[in-house]
């Protein structure tokens, strides 16, 4: 496998993979598209937005983890991890005007309108996790590994590159783990909990989603830099 880097030609099959990693997860299957059995196709136009949205913002980085083909002539991507470097050294984020440049994708079809942005609606109700001696931080904000290749490494592989990032700066790391996801996180020394990004009164996931759990790495902090 290589690690590497993602380029914009790629954003399409990184979309497809997470739309099949996350076909039946209770935020992005059941809640944000009940209607992907029906029109199974539509689910990666979720993806393809937030990717497009984020790939200028130069505090996010994206990795694609490949394989060569069959022929070994080239190579496939398998899986693909968005890392956000927070805090000032973060970079300066996407003009607006630079979003709205963006092409226009077709309709998902496949999503329930009422809950399509409610990731995005529930943000403020857990940014303060972010803050104090946290707010300098990689975050590992999507890990998605193509189905029939999940269990090969891939997963791991793209989490060392930013936690390799976080030890060499001393921040902390974080994670919002998906349902059923805890133990692979925990695996990789995200033990130190801190609430759940589904809590909060005003947050629309408050209710509908059971995961969402906060999940910290700061082993390599010294005892003043941690929590």
């Amino acid at each position: 496998m290589v690690v590497r880097e993602a380029n914009p030609e790629e954003q399409v099959a990184m979309a497809k993979i997470a739309a099949a990693a996350f076909f039946d997860d209770e935020l992005f299957g059941d809640l944000i598209h009940p209607y992907r059995h029906q029109y199974p196709d539509d689910t990666h136009l979720y993806w393809l937005k937030r990717l497009r949205k984020g790939w200028n913002d130069p505090s996010n980085h994206f990795l694609v983890s490949t394989l060569p083909t069959s022929d070994g002539a080239n190579e496939k991507v398998v899986a693909w991890a968005q890392w956000v470097r927070k805090g000032a050294a973060a970079g300066k984020s996407a003009q607006a005007s630079d979003l709205e440049q963006l092409p226009e994708l077709p309709e998902n079809r496949a999503a329930n309108p009422e809950f399509e942005g409610c990731l995005e609606g529930s943000y403020r109700s857990f940014a303060h996790e972010w803050s104090g001696p946290r707010a300098e931080c990689w975050d590992i904000a999507w890990l998605a590994t193509a189905p029939s290749h999940q269990g090969e490494g891939h997963g791991k592989a793209l989490m060392q590159w930013g936690m390799s990032r976080g030890v060499e700066e001393g921040v902390a790391l974080s994670v919002i783990a998906a349902l059923g996801k805890d133990g692979f996180y925990n695996k990789l020394g995200y033990t130190v909990p801190s609430g759940r990004a589904c809590d909060g009164e005003d947050n629309p996931l408050s209710g509908r989603v059971v995961g969402g759990h906060f999940w910290w790495k700061e082993d390599h902090l010294r005892p003043a830099e941690s929590l």
